[in-house]
């Protein structure tokens, strides 16, 4: 059984799913994401708990809450099927109401679209808390 490379050379740590329609901020989040060893995919997020329930590789969900808040139960729920991804949030800077929906939902990261550069290949490669 062969195992899967990144670009760079190195082994494929899982895949980042980015919920969202934007497409520059999703992008944005596979370059990063990619850069720190991951594949990604997209969806929206009416189909957030099929792409995850039926993929155990899913190891974040990078959710642009923009467009999620009418289904943040959806989201977090299909964040505690197949490989218990984490949730995080992506917000812009002002938006006080996303970051409250998001903490309130049970997201275990809340980002600014200015910090994804900074803090998303962080989050994703921090070990798992128990």
């Amino acid at each position: 059984m062969s195992s899967v490379t990144t670009a760079q050379g190195g082994k494929v740590k899982g895949k980042v799913l980015f919920v969202g329609r934007d497409i520059f901020l999703g992008t944005m989040v596979s370059q990063i994401a990619q850069k720190a060893g991951f594949l990604t995919d997209s969806t929206v997020a009416a189909k957030v708990f099929n792409a995850v329930s039926s993929d155990l590789s899913v190891k974040a969900l990078v959710v642009d809450m923009k467009e999620a808040k009418d289904f943040l139960n959806e989201i977090v729920e299909a964040g505690g099927t197949g490989s218990r991804p984490k949730l995080i949030a992506v917000i812009f800077h002002n938006d006080t109401d996303s970051r409250r929906h998001a903490q309130k939902a049970g997201f275990e990261y809340v980002i600014h679209r200015s910090q994804l550069g900074t803090n998303l290949p962080a989050i994703l490669t921090e070990k798992d808390r128990k």
